[in-house]
This record gives C-alpha cells, structure tokens and sequence, in this order.
C-alpha cells in the first residue's frame, strides 16, 4: 500500500536536493600524465561563470603509469597549482582514464531499486551480468537503471566500475595535495559534462572523439545511455602522436587508421539506434597541432560535421583569466576539468531521478562524503530554520497585540483618555515647577540681606518685581543709608534702560541712573544660558526712605 505522504516527501527531497547544490562548491581536478588542469564554475539559471582556472605542466613524455609510479611528483605540482590558482575551495571532482573504468549499458527483466538492492547486497547481480577479473570487492561500482520498459517487462542499467586501486592513485594525489574529492568520475563522462555549459539545443546526438597518446575514443550518449567504442592505437603509432604526427605519407596512414575505426563506430551505433542520428562530431585532443588533425577528419569523415571542442564557448570569463585562457591555443584541452567542475556530491538523491551518466561517481567513500556533506547543509538549514521561526513567533505576537488592541476597543479608548490626561498634567506641573523656581531665587537673594528693617525687605522686594528679562544681579550694596549701587551682567543695552526707567518708577526711589556699563565675556557662576559676550553694568539708586547702613547684601547671579 502507497503511503499518501510520499509524493510529499519526495517533494521536500527534491526542494533540499536543488538547495543543496547550490550551496556546493566543487572545483574540477583533471590530472593527465602531462599537465594537470583546475577550473572551478558557478552557475546561475542556465548562464556558466568561470570562476577560477590553471594548468600545471609536469612533463613532456609521460604516460599513465607514472601517476602510478611518482605519485610525489604530482601531488607536489598539484600544491603548486593550487597557490597559483587561488584554489580556497578544498572539495574537489576527479576522473580516472576510460582504460582504468568498465562501462556497460545491460538490459534486465524489470525490477524495482528495492529488488535490485537485495540482488546486489546477496552478490547474485553483477556476477550474472558482468564478467569481472577480480573479487567484487575488490572493485568500486557505480550503478542506475536509465529507463524501465513495463510493455516489455525490462529496463536499462548503466553499470560503471573500476578497480579500488586505480582509483586510489588519483585520490591520493589530491589528499595529499590537501584536497578534499567528493566525486571520481571517468573522464570520457567528464568531458561530455562539460557540454552542459553550452547551449547546443539543436543538436540532438553529438559523438565526442578524444584522440591522444594516453585516450583514444569515441563517445555518443542518446537519453542518457553511452554508447563508447576504443579506437586502437598502436604503440609504434603512439611514438607518432607523442613526437608530433609528422606531415606526409606516415602521417596520412596514421590518420587514414584513425579515421578508418571511427567510422566503424559511427556505423555501429547507427546500426543499434536503426537510424543516422549523428549532427556533429567534436574533437578533444592533446596535440600541438589541432589544425592538421581537424582537416584530415574532415577530409576522411565527409559528412559529418567535425570541430574541434571549445568548452569556454559559452561561458561568461572575467577580465583577470582572459590571459591564462588566451595563452592556450587548444580549447579542448580545458574540456574534462570544466566538466568535472559541473558535478555536485548529490546530497539527498536528485539526480537519481533525473540523469544518467551526469551522476557517475567512482569515489570509494561517496556514501561518508555525502552523510558529511548533508549534516553541513542540515545544519546551515536549522540555524536558518530556527531564526525564521523566531521571526515569525514575533511577528504573529505583534500582529496578535494589535488585533487584541484595535482602536474600537472600550478599555483601549479609555487608555488613550488617560495617556492625554497624563500629558495635561504633566504640562501643568512644568509650568508650576517653574514658577516655584522663580519664587524661591526671589526668596533666596531677599534671604543674603542681613537686616532686621523693615522697610529694606520691602524695597528690595519692589526692586526684584521690576527687573526685566535679560538682567542678572551679581551684587546689592549700600553706600550710605540713602544710596542702593546695583551690580550686574545684561544681554544687551535695551533691558539696562529698561531696568533704569523702572527703577525710576518705584516710589521709594528718588533717583536712578546708570553708572557704568562695559563689554565683557560672560562670568563663571553666571546661569544665564547661550554663549557669548554681555554686558556689565553699575546702577545706583537715591532713595526717599531713610535706610539704615549696614553690611553690603551680595546675591548670587540669579535672573529675577
């Protein structure tokens, strides 16, 4: 019985999976018996920006085995490509040769993954499918089931596998070098990977031909399924192709040879598809002399259309590669590790349910690696998911305060009337506080006078009721019983005359007249606000009463 919530779940599989990959940053390694090549790539909505690319020479006549062999020599070119390359990335894809891999597409009578799981886990699968020289354990296998055919009761699987020691001299080389590989594909697939950065829609079947000292194939993938033919080279013609294939009548048997087993693959897989369906034929090749090669394909291979594989066609380069890429005249040569720059890990299985060959992945401990990799993009996922719900909890909190306290509310119209009676009330006590303030200074300057007179409170209460705004006193003196010498600072001229003429009104006074007045800047115990100069003055007042002498009363710079 179906479980209901499986489309669900596979759904939210499927959401983490296209997540996960983005989050990947996986860098390409191509190691080759002579150069070693990186690129790393970014993708976004089908457009490929390259972001990082270098190549390491290691030597001129070298072959396969001596990966095997000077392993330190490679590792130790491998450290200096990625200084060189600014490599931050420690994730890495590899390939193996196409030599080093066994690759079959088998047709089965149809089974579930389940059922073919308990074949493979029971060792009754591959060993009746697949003729293998070794123990299984000895091998690292890479299987999928491309397409089920229910009409006929059978499917299609890729199997791919290679040997654990092949494979572990390429994963050495980049452990030790201080990488990290998540992928080992074999380099025939990584190389038609990289066509996934171009923008071939019109061609529907393209053959890939690598021809070379080290790898000689041809490659035609049609709904995922490879279609892979070896191309024969001799080692007397593989001298040729290391030296450089010279131009005459050895030259032209060498490529007439070449061409002759191409076309033999070509017809065989027309022959198993039951129809041409080949557009185009790309050429990969290490040779110096792509040009020469070009033109004898073409001249042997007429009707078809030959060119040679440029993977940096359609991406997007910034301005600080276009040296390093213009420096080397044969595109095809960059072809494997752009392709191994497009892998994923393939944390939670998407691509199990989409491609073929574009998930081939040899690497021994791939299931450790991804179990690695999905606790780190879990883990990203619950800081993220723990902080969108701390959003949300406060968001509907507030919004839940709102609702619960709209304006129609009886209790919230009555907070409103009590926060406004607040604000009155607090006004009123300003403006009360201030006038107490002013009382009190009016208070504390009569409190300096030591006098027991009557009459000398009332005349110093007269004098502080007519000061004008602007006007501090800094000093009350008496000269003689009949003469009062005020003492003060002003902001200006104006409330001095008009401090005078009141002065001249009161009825004790007899007389007032301003004695001095001098620009100064303003004083220490001053409490007058703003900055600036003022004005210093001197007034003194003849009164009608007569006041007894006695000590001088000094008052504080208070503005009465």
């Amino acid at each position: 019985m179906n479980n209901p919530l499986q489309p669900l779940l596979r759904y939210f599989i499927d959401l983490l999976s296209k997540y996960s990959i983005k989050q990947e940053d996986v860098i390409g390694v191509d190691i080759t018996p002579n150069y070693i090549r990186v690129a790393q790539l970014t993708e976004d909505h089908g457009k490929w920006l390259l972001e990082k690319v270098g190549s390491k020479y290691v030597s001129d006549h070298a072959s396969l085995v001596d990966i095997q062999t000077n392993q330190d020599l490679y590792v130790n070119k491998l450290k200096e490509l990625i200084v060189g390359a600014k490599l931050e990335t420690p994730n890495v894809a590899i390939s193996i040769p196409i030599t080093s891999a066994i690759i079959r597409t088998v047709t089965l009578p149809l089974m579930s993954d389940e059922e073919i799981e308990s074949a493979i886990e029971y060792d009754s699968l591959w060993s009746n499918i697949i003729q293998l020289a070794e123990k299984l354990e000895e091998y690292s296998i890479f299987w999928q089931v491309i397409r089920r055919n229910a009409s006929e009761n059978t499917m299609e699987l890729l199997f791919v596998a290679s040997k654990l020691s092949e494979i572990n001299h390429y994963v050495q080389i980049a452990t030790k070098a201080g990488l990290n590989p998540v992928v080992v594909d074999v380099r025939c697939f990584a190389i038609r990977n990289a066509l996934k950065t171009q923008q071939l829609r019109t061609q529907k079947t393209i053959a890939l031909i690598e021809f070379g000292p080290n790898e000689n194939y041809v490659l035609i993938v049609t709904d995922d399924a490879p279609f892979i033919y070896d191309i024969y080279v001799s080692e007397s013609d593989r001298a040729l192709i290391e030296n450089g294939v010279p131009i005459g009548e050895a030259g032209d048997r060498l490529y007439d040879r070449l061409s002759g087993q191409i076309r033999q693959a070509f017809r065989a897989y027309e022959t198993k598809v039951g129809s041409n369906l080949i557009e185009k034929v790309l050429l990969v090749s290490p040779i110096p002399d792509t040009g020469e090669l070009l033109i004898q394909l073409r001249n042997c291979l007429d009707g078809y259309r030959v060119e040679l594989f440029n993977p940096l066609l359609d991406l997007a380069i910034p301005a600080n590669l276009q040296d390093k890429i213009g420096s080397e005249k044969n595109s095809s040569l960059f072809s494997s590790a752009l392709g191994l720059a497009t892998r994923k890990v393939d944390i939670f299985g998407y691509y199990k349910y989409v491609t073929g060959v574009n998930n081939v992945n040899l690497l021994p401990n791939k299931d450790n690696v991804r179990r690695a990799e999905k606790k780190k993009i879990l883990s990203k996922l619950g800081i993220g998911a723990a902080a969108a719900a701390l959003v949300l909890f406060v968001m509907f909190t507030l919004l839940n305060q709102i609702l619960s306290s709209g304006t129609t509310d009886p209790q919230y119209q009555k907070a409103v009337r009590l926060e406004e009676d607040v604000r009155l009330k607090e006004s009123i006590l300003t403006k009360l506080t201030a006038q107490k303030a002013r009382y009190s200074q009016m208070l504390q300057a009569s409190s300096e006078i030591k006098s027991n007179q009557a009459t000398t409170y009332a005349l110093l209460n007269a004098v502080n009721g007519v000061v004008p705004g602007g006007v501090w006193f800094t000093e009350l003196t008496f000269e003689n019983p009949t003469t009062l010498n005020i003492k003060g600072d002003a902001v200006n001229d104006q409330v001095i005359v008009n401090l005078v003429d009141r002065l001249q009104g009161l009825p004790m006074i007899a007389h007032a007249s301003l004695s001095t007045m001098a620009l100064n800047s303003a004083p220490q115990n001053s409490q007058r606000k703003g900055a600036g100069s003022y004005k210093q003055f001197q007034v003194k007042c003849v009164l009608k009463l007569d006041v007894p002498s006695g000590d001088s009363a000094k008052l504080p710079p208070k503005r009465l």
